[in-house]
């Protein structure tokens, strides 16, 4: 009966059944089929295989749909988080505020009190570097913290304002022999190479390397807005991206992007709210894919009790 034994292998492979029959050799796993066929499964009769697949294929049928809405759930969540990330930092939280046509590609309008412009009015823009790896004394007592593209995965799921720990470090002296700075902490740092559009703030002084380019926020720009209006520009800065194996957004491009402004204290009130609200959505996309993963487990579970006899399905209604 092969649909029994799709289920059969099925519930082996995800038992970890079948690793007693792969070898390893360079690296690569294989499977030895001589070890494989010589395991013991067991085996019922004809009339109770076909039994089992066919309750397995109901059940199966209903836990995948379940996921596949739980996964379609999981997509609506990130849509209304990123439509609250654009929306609070486009019109800001006064639902009745006037609004001017804003001259930005990604956005139509603005509040009328808000400024629209250059980013360089407010922040200092900054690059990373790595220093030469030819010279090994630039990589001797490194005690820098040093955020580099290894260290992107901090940004992606863009639950996190501030970075952590950064993988590598670098020395005084690596810092000095390069175009690598020392930021303060505060700076808001945004992908640029390969994952590009991510962003987040440095909670200390940190370097960078060149995969990113760092903005030093002045005294009328909030860094923690500030991640907030990169983050609603995603779409942007994928539209901003050049080159065709490896994309980066170029110096020229990054030094000409325009944001809107609002008045400090209303930065600090959006940006305030939004930390509520996409953590509000973030709790509920974690418990949804929570969720799913247990869903998962009691199809794996399920299969593995059915071919194995711990449960009689022989008796099951449809």
């Amino acid at each position: 009966m092969p649909r029994f034994w799709l289920y059969a292998l099925d519930a082996s492979y995800a038992t970890k059944r079948t690793e007693r029959s792969v070898r390893r050799t360079t690296g690569i796993q294989n499977l030895d089929q001589k070890a494989f066929f010589n395991e013991e499964f067991p085996v019922p009769p004809l009339t109770e295989q076909r039994a089992i697949a066919d309750f397995l294929d109901r059940e199966t049928a209903r836990i995948d749909t379940l996921i596949c809405e739980q996964n379609q759930l999981v997509e609506l969540l990130h849509e209304r988080r990123q439509a609250v990330l654009e929306r609070c930092v486009t019109r800001g939280l006064d639902e009745h505020a006037p609004l001017r046509p804003s001259t930005l590609g990604w956005t139509p309008y603005v509040p009328e009190h808000w400024t629209v412009a250059n980013i360089r009015r407010f922040a200092a823009m900054k690059t990373g570097h790595t220093p030469s790896r030819s010279v090994a004394e630039y990589w001797v007592d490194c005690d820098i913290p040093w955020f580099t593209l290894a260290d992107v995965w901090q940004l992606r799921d863009s639950t996190r304002t501030y970075l952590g720990e950064s993988s590598s470090m670098i020395s005084k002296l690596g810092l000095e022999n390069s175009a690598a700075e020392l930021l303060p902490a505060g700076t808001v740092v945004l992908s640029r190479t390969a994952s590009v559009g991510f962003t987040g703030i440095m909670p200390t002084a940190m370097a960078t390397s060149q995969d990113y380019w760092n903005w030093v926020c002045g005294p009328r720009l909030l860094p923690e807005y500030l991640v907030y209006v990169f983050r609603a520009m995603r779409n942007e800065f994928q539209a901003l991206m050049i080159g065709s194996t490896h994309k980066t957004i170029y110096q020229p491009v990054a030094a000409a992007i325009r944001i809107p402004v609002p008045p400090l204290d209303e930065q600090r009130r959006i940006a305030a709210h939004l930390d509520e609200q996409t953590s509000k959505i973030d709790t509920l996309i974690a418990e949804t894919r929570k969720f799913i993963e247990l869903a998962r487990e009691r199809r794996s579970a399920l299969i593995n009790a059915a071919v194995t006899g711990q449960i009689d399905v022989r008796n099951e209604v449809a």
